[in-house]
């Protein structure tokens, strides 16, 4: 055994014999002749798996309500970026009625295509620099701890945007929010994989893409009702309720084992795996998650490559495949347009089906109730994701989305073109 483990880490002493939860597990175990006997914690399945071996339990309703509950970040998230699209007309070319001024505060705040493109795109730059520290952070403060300090930054930014009156207060609130967003895209993935198993990491692999999709939709939804002057300001107030009902809810929930385990809390991460998998034996989990970390701490002394010895493909094991890989994933992900859509499309629709300033009024129009079903089909496409993911695998969903992706893209630029 390492020293790492022998001194800087107590293994507890459930990793050498069986947890409380397995053996009740064990003793209530029926036979075939009624009678009760203990089952063997080693004696594994046609896959050669244990039954009561938490590394493979399957996703139980504590887990479930955990990651829901971090994930309530990603609904906030979705809901930031989806609330500023339907009402766009209404808030930067004032379609509901010249500029009025109720309680100190502007119906509308009038601006240029350029300028109003400007305040929308502050968000993902906010998320972007969000981004840029939340991992270390998470690392320093822990999962739980660092979304609820996050939270401020959506309440922060929803107050600055709700009660904006000029173009510069507005950007400064969606920028402010943006960090939140990109925190919470960060730390809310980091959680659910600290708290999955293997036979669930493939559903909450996806879940904070599904909880950021059930933002954008529920603010659609609501939007319909809100894209009047001056109701807007309550449309993006309500991300500061979210995030204190969060907030409050977190306090329920336990901290990453993971997180845990690596600040040498060994038995507050055994507590909370025995919490998380329930009625199932943590002995090879938490040995596992011991034996990562005892590699990650003797690997902190390895010199590690540069990102220009990676690039050119001087290191032990040629990463260029990889990294260019995952780097070709993730930027088409964005060239794809999603995200434009979800900024921008009540205005293209608008466009494309040529509203007039009447028409336009007149809540909600074709291009709001298009901009609504476009969120529902992106929630359905995730959940069907979500469901497929672990059947026919990540490569072959990744082909198919991919390709429906470029199609989709194709058929939006000759619509365009041909006025169809």
């Amino acid at each position: 055994m390492s020293k790492f483990i022998e001194h800087d880490i107590q293994r507890p002493s459930s990793l050498y014999r069986t947890s409380s939860a397995a053996a009740s597990f064990a003793s209530t175990s029926p036979t075939s002749n009624g009678k009760k006997k203990g089952v063997d914690i080693y004696e594994a399945d046609e896959q050669g798996v244990s039954p009561t071996d938490s590394r493979y339990s399957r996703l139980n309703c504590p887990l479930l309500l955990f990651a829901i509950t971090a994930a309530i970040s990603s609904i906030n998230y979705g809901w930031v970026i989806g609330s500023i699209n339907i009402p766009a007309l209404v808030i930067e070319e004032c379609a509901d009625g010249p500029v009025a001024w109720t309680n100190g505060f502007p119906s509308c705040i009038p601006m240029s295509s350029t300028l109003w493109g400007l305040v929308v795109g502050l968000t993902p730059l906010g998320a972007w620099a969000g981004s840029m520290f939340s991992g270390i952070a998470a690392d320093k403060f822990g999962r739980k701890h660092m979304l609820m300090y996050n939270n401020a930054f959506f309440v922060s930014g929803a107050i600055i945007a709700s009660t904006s009156t000029s173009v510069a207060q507005l950007s400064v609130g969606r920028f402010v929010s943006g960090i939140g967003c990109g925190v919470a895209a960060n730390v809310v993935s980091t959680y659910c994989s600290d708290v999955s198993t293997i036979r669930s990491r493939g559903f909450l692999g996806g879940f904070q893409q599904l909880m950021i999709l059930v933002g954008v939709f529920l603010s659609q939804v609501v939007s319909i009702g809100l894209s009047k002057a001056p109701l807007w300001r309550v449309l993006f107030s309500i991300s500061a309720a979210i995030a204190i009902v969060q907030t409050l809810l977190l306090f329920f929930i336990p901290e990453s084992p993971k997180y845990l385990a690596s600040t040498k809390q060994i038995d507050k991460a055994e507590a909370v795996l025995v919490r998380l998998r329930k009625d199932m034996d943590i002995a090879f989990e938490l040995d596992d998650l011991l034996t990562v970390l005892e590699y990650s701490r003797q690997t902190d002394y390895v010199p590690q490559p540069t990102m220009w010895q990676v690039l050119a493909g001087k290191t032990e094991i040629d990463l260029r495949h990889l990294v260019f890989s995952v780097l070709f994933l993730m930027l088409s992900q964005q060239w794809a347009g999603g995200k434009g859509v979800m900024f921008y499309s009540t205005e293209i629709l608008s466009d494309s089906f040529h509203l007039s300033d009447e028409e336009i009024k007149h809540i909600p129009t074709i291009a709001q109730l298009l901009t609504l079903g476009i969120g529902a089909v992106g929630l359905f496409s995730v959940i069907l994701g979500m469901c497929i993911l672990d059947k026919v695998g990540r490569r072959t969903v990744l082909m198919v989305s991919s390709l429906a992706t470029a199609i989709s893209s194709a058929l939006i630029v000759i619509g365009s073109k041909v006025d169809i």
